[in-house]
């Protein structure tokens, strides 16, 4: 079953009504919450909607600058992971030197964090394949998902190997429906969708027929 993801910002007005929509992606039975780019700090908002999630996994943005200081690194990584009950896992959004991804890759799975890589390109798909548990495309086609996947080696553990892709919000629940058949006849795994207002009437009733735009997220 193809396994949603929500990327959320990481800037916002109210606190109140940030936090309650995770608690409400959460409750619906989003796969995983993701974030977005610039904003607050994000192991800080990590943290915050650790503390009102229960079941969604936890995903935390880093990069090859975040392993520069080892052990800051390793105690950021330990400490989500322990506020989360084991939830997070981290994606690596600027696959750099291989040794580097090894390295923050170590941290991780010491934490009992999987590592997803960003990738940009069939090279990159590879290198996720090699060495972590996964990879987010940024390309918003199934065809060159599965172009990308025709590639990937034989290794990468079937059933465990996570293939993301990103896409755009539906116009409707038709194209939610198509979307999400195309990805997964593509390959994908899974679909990282940005937070809307209309978001929690497509993840509750997005395979019926009645309109229930009334129920919608405090974000816009």
């Amino acid at each position: 079953m193809l396994k949603i993801g929500v990327r959320l910002p990481r800037r916002f007005e109210d606190t109140g009504d940030y936090l309650a929509d995770a608690r409400a992606l959460d409750a619906a039975g989003v796969d995983s919450l993701w974030l977005g780019g610039d904003g607050y700090e994000p192991w800080l908002l990590l943290a915050s909607i650790a503390a009102v999630t229960g079941r969604a996994r936890l995903v935390a943005p880093v990069t090859a600058l975040d392993g520069r200081v080892p052990a800051a690194f390793d105690t950021r990584v330990a400490t989500l992971a322990h506020l989360s009950r084991r939830r997070s896992l981290l994606n690596v959004t600027a696959v750099g030197e291989a040794d580097g991804v090894e390295a923050m890759i170590g941290v991780a799975r010491r934490a009992g964090h999987r590592v997803i890589l960003q990738t940009a390109g069939r090279e990159q798909a590879r290198t996720a394949a090699r060495l972590a548990d996964g990879f987010v495309s940024l390309d918003e086609s199934p065809a060159q998902l599965k172009a990308s996947m025709a590639l990937i080696p034989g290794s990468a553990p079937a059933g465990e190997f996570e293939v993301w892709a990103r896409i755009g919000m539906p116009a409707d629940r038709e194209s939610w429906r198509r979307l999400r058949q195309e990805f997964a006849d593509a390959g994908a795994t899974g679909v990282i969708v940005p937070a809307d207002p209309r978001l929690l009437d497509l993840l509750r009733n997005g395979d019926e027929d009645d309109d229930r735009s009334d129920l919608g997220l405090a974000q816009g």
